[in-house]
């Protein structure tokens, strides 16, 4: 009778341990397994699985290696990366950890609904083959040394979530600065007008007469602007956005810094005469 064991050095195995116990039964119904016994030495918990005959050994490996495989990636990935931001982000807090690895994981979902790469088929893969030669699979253990290049595109993927989430934070550093700067100001004019036309962006008074203007080609444009209106501190901003593209940083960051002074113009005779 051939068995298979498998090792958990987590403290608390619950989890591990009602991930197999759904498949239990399920095991013993079909005449695949015969014995499933748990037992403790220190810290480690191991699962006694024996099969009921030696031929259908190989398949309840590949049966095991999905559960294990499942609970890779539901359970220990998540531990996983927290300790991979902890370790190699010790600088940030606790929450900014936290959505660091969130973003992580999202991404990985986006990626994996794009590419249709999976990540819990290659670590299935490699269980598989792990378990062809092996009759015991200490889980940490497996990840430890099995699946390295998991683990260092985990890395990969917090170090470049922690640089997005810096720049992000400088960002929005700098737009609350910005926001200050506003408040703090006397409105020099009582409203101003940004719209896009063919020769550029343009920012009027409440007359329409130009008061600034940008060239399409002009790199450092939306930044011109973007301080003209702060040194000016409208009370009101009226965004032409039929003249915009649909997803135009400027306005973003106009509505960003200006909040409710900015009002939004869908459509009016000098939207018109821009086009």
């Amino acid at each position: 009778m051939e068995a298979i064991c498998i090792e958990t050095e987590n403290i608390n195995p619950e989890i591990l341990r009602r991930c197999l116990l759904s498949q239990v039964e399920s095991w013993q119904r079909s005449g695949l397994l015969q014995e499933f016994n748990e037992t403790c030495k220190g810290t480690v918990t191991i699962w006694d699985c024996k099969v009921i005959n030696d031929g259908q050994a190989r398949d309840f490996r590949q049966l095991a290696a999905q559960v294990i495989a499942d609970y890779i990636i539901s359970e220990v990935e998540p531990v996983l990366l927290d300790k991979i931001a902890v370790l190699h982000h010790p600088h940030l807090g606790e929450n900014e950890r936290q959505q660091i690895t969130n973003n992580v994981r999202q991404r990985l979902t986006r990626e994996e609904m794009l590419t249709g790469e999976s990540r819990r088929y290659m670590i299935l893969r490699h269980l598989e083959d792990f378990l062809q030669g092996q009759d015991q699979i200490n889980i940490e253990g497996f990840v430890r040394f099995r699946l390295q290049d998991y683990q260092r595109e985990l890395l990969n993927l917090i170090n470049q979530s922690a640089d997005d989430w810096m720049i992000e934070k400088e960002y929005q550093d700098f737009i609350n600065l910005l926001k200050y700067f506003v408040e703090i100001q006397q409105p020099r004019f009582p409203e101003m007008h940004l719209m896009h036309r063919d020769e550029g962006t343009v920012l009027c008074d409440n007359k329409f007469k130009v008061l600034h203007k940008e060239q399409n080609q002009d790199i450092e444009g939306a930044d011109a602007i973007v301080s003209t209106l702060v040194t000016a501190a409208p009370n009101d901003i009226i965004v032409h956005v039929n003249n915009f593209s649909g997803d135009n940083e400027l306005v973003s960051t106009v509505q960003q810094i200006f909040d409710a002074r900015v009002k939004l113009c869908f459509g009016c005779e000098h939207c018109r005469r821009g086009k």
